[in-house]
């Protein structure tokens, strides 16, 4: 089971001058708890909802940037890793999500512990392929190899 069958795609994000008031209510209104920080393409850091709610203690009103909240440098996770190597990160190093990134080092995605849990409880289900992406054929076993053909079965008269 590889990570990029049960990410959430497509991810929101924000901007780093985003201010904190502004990424909480996003948070709320969309039932979320946490919010990658980006520039562009490139990923800066990440807010969860407990990072929001420490900010608006310290901060009341103020308009802060997520810039100044976020934590950097982010855990980050590969899309070709498997949910077990996805699992062990959210524990090892004890944060609540995970941004998944492509090859290119590109965001297409991100797993949460939530989403362990629905897994384990069978809840969350894997995606389908995106249309025009790779697939294996049904002729083929586990090996990738394509099976031998199965001679019709004849009878003798």
């Amino acid at each position: 089971m590889k990570v990029s069958q049960y990410m959430s795609q497509p991810v929101l994000s924000i901007a780093p001058k985003t201010d904190f008031h502004v990424a909480y209510e996003l948070m709320v209104s969309r039932g979320i708890h946490h919010l990658p920080v980006v520039d562009g393409d490139k990923l800066l850091g990440i807010v969860g909802e407990r990072d929001l709610l420490l900010a608006a203690a310290h901060f009341g009103p103020a308009v802060v940037p997520v810039e100044e909240i976020m934590r950097s440098p982010v855990v980050t996770v590969s899309a070709s890793a498997t949910i077990a190597q996805a699992a062990r990160l959210l524990v090892l190093r004890r944060v609540g999500s995970l941004p998944v990134l492509n090859r290119n080092k590109a965001m297409v995605g991100i797993i949460t512990e939530t989403d362990m849990f629905k897994l384990t409880a069978g809840m969350l289900h894997p995606r389908p392929a995106p249309a025009g992406s790779p697939r294996k054929s049904a002729s083929r076993g586990a090996t990738g190899r394509k099976k031998p053909a199965r001679k019709a079965a004849t009878r003798k008269k």
